[in-house]
């Protein structure tokens, strides 16, 4: 197979109690997957940037229960290069990497870290760009010491990135790449999220293929989901309004949209096999199953460089 595993996301949240979590690792667990990413944050087992051992008690049990194995998602707010607070970003980051642990997880995956208009005025790029770096490299040496991977995600132009608002330069996968190979840590690589790449490409105007073959190097980690390539525009409505229009990044199960998923992962030489999470939205839920068989015909079709109608 092209990935070394595949599995799927748990996308809702469970803060409030533990019982939809049960039966939602029961139903995920009768699915098959190699893995399931869980996030942190919608667990509840991080509060001010620590992590709570009372709640991860009541979670812990219930996750190790069930028979599979995981990968971690950290808080999609997660940003390296505020300044602002730096220090409490990075102990976010470091709590999820525990939690990683203490569930068996092997990979973390966070966001790449953005500009955040006037609150950032007063520093320039490159000292924002260099304390992610430098953060980086010493979150990479915690994960070392736990036996784990962090893959920093490529975005996509969402709302606040499209009014000038974040200047986010993972949008540019290559872009992303370039801040990796500086921070040179062998535990720190990229997670590629192909519909966000396949969004940046048609608002930006890159060549998407070309610019995923060109990170392949540096992959540990990828999101597989699937949309309809057009960008959202008109504002930030429902979920389900997304949908109906086809906008933005929706999640959809590997081959409900348009990216040339196949093209895109066939150029793709990994020296290392990645994992593959097939990330799903809420939504979706009840397509996990046959998600997870898409992506592993997939898998097995680039591994024999057979073609497959995805």
């Amino acid at each position: 197979m092209a990935f070394r595993s595949v599995g799927t996301n748990l996308s809702r949240e469970y803060t409030d109690g533990v019982l939809g979590l049960a039966e939602d690792l029961e139903a995920l667990e009768r699915s098959g997957p190699d893995f399931v990413e869980v996030w942190p944050q919608n667990l509840g087992v991080i509060l001010g940037g620590r992590l709570d051992t009372n709640r991860l008690r009541a979670v812990e049990g219930l996750l190790l229960e069930a028979d599979v194995a995981y990968t971690v998602h950290a808080p999609l707010e997660v940003n390296l290069m505020d300044l602002t607070s730096h220090g409490l970003q990075r102990d976010v980051l470091d709590a999820s990497l525990r939690f990683a642990k203490y569930i068996g997880a092997g990979v973390v995956v966070c966001h790449a870290g953005q500009r955040m208009g006037a609150r950032d005025a007063r520093y320039s790029m490159g000292d924002q760009l260099s304390a992610e770096r430098s953060a980086l490299r010493e979150a990479g040496d915690l994960a070392g010491e736990l036996g784990l991977t962090i893959a920093v995600e490529n975005y996509y132009p969402e709302q606040p990135i499209l009014r000038g608002e974040v200047y986010d330069y993972s949008v540019w996968p290559s872009q992303l790449a370039e801040q990796i190979s500086a921070v040179d840590h062998p535990r720190v690589g990229i997670c590629l999220d192909v519909g966000h790449a396949a969004l940046a490409a048609g608002f930006f105007g890159f060549d998407l293929i070309e610019e995923c073959a060109g990170i392949a190097p540096l992959v540990r980690h990828v999101h597989l989901h699937d949309n309809l390539q057009r960008t959202n525009l008109t504002g930030e409505p429902q979920v389900s309004e997304h949908t109906v229009f086809g906008l933005g990044d929706l999640h959809l199960p590997p081959g409900m949209g348009t990216i040339p998923l196949e093209d895109v992962l066939r150029r793709m030489d990994f020296p290392e096999k990645p994992s593959c999470c097939v990330e799903l939205s809420p939504e979706s839920f009840s397509l996990v199953p046959e998600a997870l068989n898409t992506a592993r015909e997939l898998s097995l079709a680039l591994a024999a460089r057979e073609p497959l109608s995805v």
